[in-house]
């Protein structure tokens, strides 16, 4: 499910972009809420108060010239990195666009290509990582979203999942562990690698999941283990 808004103060343009935006991510099977905003200043109190929002469509000019520019800006200044469009009924300020790093800017009237390029480009940018593994006799693609942990039995490499299912395939875990995105798994044990987003709890010398299940922790690696969930914890909340 992604988080949209759109910052218009055309309000038919508005509705009519955002029907059109709902219709464009349901053939792409893409869930989506949708937040139309029509003043910059509505957006800034909604992102001040804690909405978190994946993409942003922002009109170019509001009032004043380049507002929209401004709009960005300061959401960038706030801590936002949303993906951004940029919208308007001039390629006049493209170049200029280029400081807030937009993911794609598009022309008013939205042509149905057009919008469909940049959504595909977002939605390439924030699909789920899929991480293919071999089972020995064909392979698994496995969303790592729902991995809890990685637990290795000599090449057998045991997948446990966030609904407490098992799956099984072949490999080491330092194999396993080169091909994982950077920062997203830290290994407390050199027999398993841990989700750091599904890690509740830390206590010594054992990591709880949020599947209930616990893992153990060497002492050698406690410390380390200990920063590296800290340092994620900026994105969820964890009993140290």
């Amino acid at each position: 499910m992604y988080d949209i808004a759109i910052c218009d103060d055309d309000a038919a343009f508005a509705t009519a972009f955002s029907a059109q935006l709902t219709r464009a991510l349901e053939t792409k099977g893409a869930a989506c809420t949708i937040t139309v905003f029509s003043e910059p200043a509505m957006l800034r109190r909604a992102v001040e108060h804690g909405s978190r929002f994946a993409l942003l469509f922002l009109d170019v000019l509001f009032s004043e010239a380049e507002q929209g520019l401004r709009l960005a800006a300061s959401l960038r200044e706030m801590g936002l990195d949303a993906d951004i469009v940029f919208v308007s009924s001039s390629p006049a300020f493209a170049a200029a666009s280029f400081d807030a790093a937009p993911l794609h800017y598009l022309i008013k009237p939205v042509r149905e290509d057009k919008l469909n390029a940049a959504l595909a480009r977002f939605l390439d940018k924030n699909a789920p990582y899929q991480l293919r593994l071999d089972k020995g006799r064909g392979y698994l693609q496995v969303p790592l979203a729902e991995v809890t942990f990685f637990e290795i039995f000599v090449r057998d490499i045991v997948i446990h999942k966030t609904n407490g299912t098992k799956e099984t395939c072949v490999g080491t875990l330092k194999e396993l562990e080169d091909r994982l995105p950077a920062n997203t798994f830290v290994r407390p044990h050199r027999s398993y690698l841990v989700n750091l987003d599904h890690i509740s709890e830390i206590v010594r010398y054992k990591i709880r999941v949020s599947s209930g299940e616990t893992v153990p922790v060497s002492q050698k690696l406690y410390a380390s283990v200990q920063q590296a969930i800290i340092h994620h914890a900026d994105r969820r909340t964890v009993t140290l």
